[in-house]
Formats: C-alpha cells, structure tokens, sequence
C-alpha cells in the first residue's frame, strides 16, 4: 500500500501535558507530506491560561523536529464539538486523534464527551490514554475482525514500522470449557487463524498471530500487554457507541491494562457498502482472460466501457495496477484476488469484478486459481478508505458455499442478490 498522506487534527485540552499525544501524531504522519493541526478550543465558559498561545507553539515545535509539518491554532467557539467539525472541514483533515485526559474507570468512561466527537466527525477517529509512552517495545493488536479493528491493525502496521518495534497480532477463540482434546475447539482456532491471516494478507502485513482459547475475552489480552507495550483496539460497534462505548470490551481492556492503548474508529465503517461499489454493470460472468495481465487489462477496458473512469485516464489506471501487481501478487486465497491501483485524487472507490470459471494463475502463496477477480481503484492520499470494502470481501468469500454460489450465478443481478444479502445479515 502507498504510504498515507495523512492531515491529522489534533485537538489538545491542555498542551502543557500532552507531549506524548502530539509525537504519536507526528509518528502517524509520514514526512514530507504529513501535516498535524494542534486546535485548543476556547470556550464562553473556559479560561484558558494566558501563555495558551505559547504553550501551542512549543507543542508545534515537538513534530517539526521530526520533518512533520505543524501549525497550531486557538480556536473560539460556543460549542467544542461544532468548532472542531468545522476545522476538519476547513483545513481538510482526514484523521482526528485526541487524547484521554480522565482516569480509565468505569464512571469516567460514562462521562467522557470526547467519545461523542468519535460519531460526529466523518474522519477516522483515534483516542489515544498515554501512561507515559516513549517508543514501546511491542505493539499488541487485540482484533475481532471488524472495520475498526481492520483500521487499527494498519495504523498499528504503520506505527510498527516508524518506530522499529514488534507487532504481534491476538485473537481470543472464546470457549467456556477450553478443553485441549475438544476437536470442535480446534476446529474453531483454526478458523479464526485462516480469517485472520486473510485480513492480514489483504493488508499486506507481515505478523505473528496468536489464537488464544479462553473463557472470555478480556482476561488473556490483559494478561499479555506489558507495561512497555502499546495495545492498539478497534472501537466497539455503533449500539455500544450510543452509551459512549461504557462497559464494552475495549473500555473493559483499556481499564485494566497498565500501558499506553490507542482506539480506533474507522469513519467509513458505515459509509461504503461492496454493493454500491458493484453493480450489474460493473460485474463480469464467464470471464477468459488468457493471464492476470490480461485480466487487468480486460477489467480497466470495462470500467472505461462502463464510464466509470474516463477514456483518457485509461493508461495511468492500467500502469498504476499493473504496477502494483509487479511489487507483489494480489492473490488472497479463497479462490480470489483483489488487484488494486492507488490513484491521485481520487474522491471514493471505483471497482468491478469478474468470475472466472476456469481460474487464472495470480501467482499467489496457495498455488490456487483464482476465480474471483476484485479490482478496485482506491484514494492515493487516504488508503485506508478502503479498509471496509477490504473485510467485506473477505467475508463473502470466506464460505465455500458462498463461492460456489457465484460461481453458479448466471447473470449480473444474480450476484448483487448475493452482495446484498451479506450485508443484510
């Protein structure tokens, strides 16, 4: 994946303190292009201290020095939730990372306003409770599958690398008994292993995965964060988020861990569905192609055909895919690749799909056909749009009765049926 140009609000409650919250930031963007926006908000019911301005400028001062653009800003308004919408949109920010100031219990997670600004804003959204992070040994990357889970193991990846540290992935297999000769148990471990390291390879990371059989969830990923760790969660579900994410699993964790944890939302979790990315036109039966150069090539000429990009950018999309298909191939297993291209400028996700009877080679580690061909177009500047898309094509191509059923389909309807159906549940 091309590397994010990220343009981060950082909304500071008391820059005086919040060092380490404004160097993950400058981590997250990546130089030359990444850019952070320090926001304090003064409010008619606040007094801010008079050296405010000063204050910001230092923290400005703390990325500069690792080559991230900074630019601080003392903002007024009636209402914090309402000036910060409206600096995202006027500085065209596309993530928001703050910081947790109140202790991590029960009664100061029910109260915490900032989880309401994690709904408000349409840009992936971090919380992130520092106690006391320099450059942590480990980053431990809790997940369950979901979008804001598939979110936080890629900022986890990005962090991973900026900072030269491990990463280690954990899964809990939930079982009251954990009985070691259970073969059900087994059978489950290895399930959830398989869709991990699928939701891996559609990321293009590289990391250990650890299945843990346990009686609930909490206990294990407690018991295996370090003090010198960073455990990184995705957000509980939006009916969770109604009561500002109190008493669900990741607040659960993040009270008892005793190292720094970071939350992620991902803001596109609701936005874009597989469905509306595909439709009966941009879907392909019977395809025969004679390789997966000319299966790529054969995909780009139908979304030209379908107007869906235009006539003139047909080579820039069809160099941009096949290169990307040169750096690595784009088989996922499960019968199917996901050839991508990142493109400039791009203000959502274009793609198309083509089901190919006999398979065509992607070169993959599985040595397997594939017989579903997802090719997506994706926004060079933020390509973590796309994660969403990305898990829910992992999930319909998971089931072997799912595949066999588009492999079945004998017209395009057919297969949005199909489309829609997953996403109805």
């Amino acid at each position: 994946m091309p590397s994010p140009q990220l343009r981060i609000l950082v909304p500071l409650q008391d820059p005086s303190t919040e060092d380490g919250l404004v160097r993950l930031a400058a981590s997250l963007a990546s130089p030359p292009w990444g850019e952070l926006h320090l926001t304090h908000v003064v409010t008619p019911d606040s007094s801010p201290p008079a050296e405010i301005s000063s204050l910001l400028q230092r923290a400005a001062d703390i990325p500069l020095e690792m080559g991230i653009g900074a630019i601080p800003h003392l903002e007024e308004g009636e209402e914090v939730t309402q000036v910060i919408e409206q600096a995202i949109s006027r500085w065209n920010c596309n993530m928001m990372l703050m910081g947790w100031q109140a202790e991590v219990e029960r009664d100061a997670i029910l109260a915490a306003k900032n989880r309401d600004l994690t709904k408000a804003m349409g840009v992936d959204t971090l919380i992130f409770k520092d106690r006391g992070l320099d450059t942590p040994r480990r980053i431990l990357v809790p997940t369950g599958g979901g979008n804001h889970a598939m979110v936080g193991l890629q900022i986890a990846h990005d962090l991973s690398k900026q900072w030269g540290v491990e990463l280690d992935v954990l899964r809990i297999a939930r079982d009251a008994h954990c009985r070691p000769d259970d073969p059900i148990l087994a059978l489950y471990c290895r399930q959830l292993l398989e869709d991990t390291q699928l939701q891996l390879q559609l990321l293009e990371i590289e990391a250990p995965v650890d299945i843990v059989p346990a009686p609930d969830i909490i206990s294990p990923i407690v018991d295996r964060a370090g003090r010198s760790d960073l455990v990184v969660l995705g957000a509980s579900n939006d009916w969770r988020q109604e009561e500002y994410l109190a008493g669900s699993i990741p607040d659960e964790i993040a009270n008892q861990v005793s190292c720094s944890v970071l939350m992620v939302r991902a803001a596109t979790a609701d936005r874009t569905s597989l469905s509306s990315i595909l439709w009966e036109h941009t879907i392909r039966l019977d395809f025969h192609p004679t390789d997966k150069w000319d299966a790529i090539a054969q995909m780009v000429d139908l979304l030209v055909e379908e107007k869906q990009i235009p006539v003139q950018e047909r080579q820039k999309v069809l160099d941009a895919a096949l290169a990307r298909e040169r750096q690595s191939p784009t088989a996922m297993g499960h019968q199917t690749a996901i050839p991508h291209a990142p493109i400039p400028d791009l203000p959502g996700i274009i793609g198309c799909l083509a089901i190919c009877p006999e398979g065509i080679d992607f070169q993959g580690p599985q040595e397997e056909l594939a017989h579903f061909i997802f090719l997506l177009l994706t926004p060079q500047q933020n390509y973590r749009y796309y994660i969403p898309v990305l898990s829910q094509i992992a999930s319909l191509i998971r089931p072997d009765e799912t595949r066999q059923a588009l492999l079945e389909c004998q017209t395009p309807t057919q297969v949005t049926a199909l489309l829609k159906a997953q996403e109805n549940g």
